[in-house]
């Protein structure tokens, strides 16, 4: 259990910082890749002018924004046309013989 003044001192400290824009983030990560993460966010946070680059490269490394779901597809606006055929394909295989 912390102390009142180590409480106070920590909460002062995160006021500071969010006052600087900056949030506390935790994750959890393997051993190897802890140092990695560490250097990502001290460029993100200390490095504006690296920061823009690193962030660029990362967005389009890891965020796909052409990927889309199925409920992007079907609650879109798109004409009943653009359907046609699709869910009209016949079965490759024969229906399956069931026991009831």
């Amino acid at each position: 259990m912390a102390t009142k003044s180590q409480r106070k001192a920590t909460r002062t400290h995160r006021r500071r910082a969010a006052a600087r824009g900056l949030v506390r983030v935790e994750v959890q990560a393997a051993k190897k890749d802890a140092s990695l993460i560490r250097a990502l966010a001290e460029t993100l946070r200390d490095k504006p002018e690296r920061a823009a680059a690193l962030r660029s490269t990362l967005a389009s490394a890891l965020l796909n924004a052409d990927v889309r779901t199925a409920f992007d597809v079907f609650g879109s606006e798109l004409p009943d046309e653009a359907f046609d055929g699709v869910f009209d394909q016949p079965r490759r295989d024969g229906w399956r013989e069931v026991d009831l």
